[in-house]
């Protein structure tokens, strides 16, 4: 169908053009429409020895009646900050991880998570199959997707070994257009950070990421003294370098990093005395 009307517009939840036909961008609304609500295969989710798989037209309540303990750390909580439930109702994973000129809540988190997305494209007009490629989500060019009429199928994350996942938006202000989202992963091992995964986005603008903090946080015992904490505000000032002219920002960035060690802390001195009751 795509092939055959190369003006026409994918149609996940609707939520985005909804939204646009409420303002005076309703003249910008595509003319010919392609529903996806009736290709069956993408509304499934399933579990096997390499991860999770789920249908780009499942929806983000649906997935949270997965259940928290089928999910990956850190999902269940992420999905619940997404806006409202009747949002939530119609607004699906592939729909949220493909607006345009918008970066999804959930898109930060699952690039931590390592999830690859199965993107299908219309093939020539003499082949009956969609040509199908599977990429990194850090890879996703949506305005790539767009021009060339390409469709997330499916999104695909595997197994989870994290102990804590952590996800926090904070409104910067009384406009909800303007905010800030953090999320983390981490693994303690023996009273050790064995490894963390640390992101923030505003939604508007690209990922940022730092390798090299986390590199510098991993190894470190439990808890965690002034010098960690000195090497971890570091960190977060260079990596929020694109926002500074905004202190608020970045102080609130560190704000976030802070309170995801103190989970850390946390987590680590539950699981501490839960061996050690093992133990007796």
């Amino acid at each position: 169908m795509a092939a055959r009307e190369p003006n026409a517009t994918f149609w996940a939840g609707g939520t985005e053009l909804s939204r646009h036909s409420m303002g005076r961008e309703f003249i910008d609304l595509p003319r010919t429409v392609i529903s996806l609500g009736s290709v069956e295969e993408m509304v499934r989710a399933s579990r096997s020895e390499y991860g999770l798989d789920i249908g780009a037209m499942m929806t983000l309540e649906r997935l949270l009646h997965i259940g928290k303990g089928a999910l990956p750390t850190g999902l269940y909580e992420a999905i619940r900050c997404v806006g409202t439930l009747p949002l939530r109702n119609r607004a699906t994973v592939g729909g949220h991880l493909a607006l345009q000129g918008r970066i999804g809540d959930l898109h930060p988190l699952l690039q931590l998570l390592d999830t690859r997305i199965e993107i299908r494209s219309p093939g020539r007009r003499s082949r009956k199959r969609s040509l199908v490629r599977k990429i990194p989500i850090a890879l996703l060019d949506k305005e790539t997707l767009l021009k060339s009429k390409g469709l997330i199928s499916k999104i695909s994350i595997p197994p989870d070994y994290w102990d804590i996942g952590f996800h926090k938006k904070i409104l910067l202000g009384n406009d909800d257009k303007r905010f800030l989202i953090f999320t983390a992963l981490a693994s303690i091992k023996e009273g050790v950070l064995s490894e963390c995964r640390i992101a923030f986005s505003v939604g508007y603008t690209e990922i940022l990421r730092d390798r090299e903090l986390e590199v510098d946080m991993t190894g470190q015992p439990l808890p965690f003294g002034h010098r960690e904490l000195k090497t971890l505000d570091e960190g977060i000032l260079k990596l929020t370098a694109p926002w500074k002219t905004s202190s608020y920002k970045r102080r609130a960035a560190i704000a976030c990093a802070r309170g995801f060690l103190k989970q850390i802390e946390s987590n680590s001195m539950d699981k501490t005395f839960s061996d050690f009751w093992k133990d007796k």
